[in-house]
């Protein structure tokens, strides 16, 4: 589905994503894990295009691509319920308020209140429901579980299973392993805008162990 070759992003001279390549596929779901300033939400933004790049990103075909980001953001005075609709309308989809109630029982979410007087969970959630209501064939989504109360863990995860069952791609990335190993079917591992390990089949144990060795080596270079 979707093709990374030779990607590499530099800021200001300093090489943030460092010849990556990634072959992601339809019906997977792909764990990106690395540590603060890896290079991960470079990597997403570079998907979605949203940063100028060297090397090649390429779709098998037409597809619609969801994203969501590691900071929430909305403008001001403009509520739940309008956001959605806003998000909606900019992907030339129906706006079936029905629709968006009745998912909203799932969410709990005041939708009447402004999207920026929300807890970050709340942000959260409102992204993950809007995104959910847009049908994406592939969606990109950057630290998903920060700030999610428990409820919204176990909505965004089954949420997240259920489009693998439909046969759609997802990669997602994360600082808590046991919510990759939980889900994904492969988990990689990027250091310094490289990719240095690939920890498929590994218990949240054996990749906690081996990242410390990563450490331990990489403090010694």
């Amino acid at each position: 589905m979707l093709e990374i070759k030779n990607l590499s992003k530099k800021y200001s001279g300093k090489t943030v994503l460092d010849n990556i390549c990634y072959t992601f596929e339809s019906g997977k779901i792909y764990g990106i894990m690395g540590e603060n300033g890896a290079g991960k939400s470079t990597l997403f933004r570079c998907i979605m295009h949203l940063e100028k790049f060297d090397g090649d990103i390429s779709v098998s075909h037409p597809r619609k691509i969801g994203y969501l980001s590691d900071t929430p953001f909305f403008y001001s005075f403009v509520t739940g319920m309008e956001y959605i609709e806003f998000c909606l309308k900019a992907s030339n989809l129906p706006i079936d308020k029905q629709k968006v109630i009745t998912l909203n029982e799932k969410f709990a979410l005041p939708l009447e209140r402004y999207a920026t007087n929300y807890s970050m969970g709340m942000k959260k959630r409102l992204m993950i429901m809007t995104l959910m209501l847009q049908d994406y064939d592939l969606v990109v989504l950057d630290e998903p579980f920060n700030g999610l109360d428990l409820a919204g863990v176990i909505l965004l995860k089954q949420w997240i299973k259920q489009m693998k069952e439909e046969g759609k791609c997802i990669i997602l990335s994360s600082h808590i392993i046991s919510s990759l190993t939980d889900i994904c079917d492969d988990i990689s591992y990027i250091h310094n805008g490289k990719t240095v390990a690939n920890f498929t089949g590994k218990s949240a144990n054996e990749i906690e162990m081996e990242i410390s060795k990563f450490y331990l080596e990489f403090s010694q270079i």
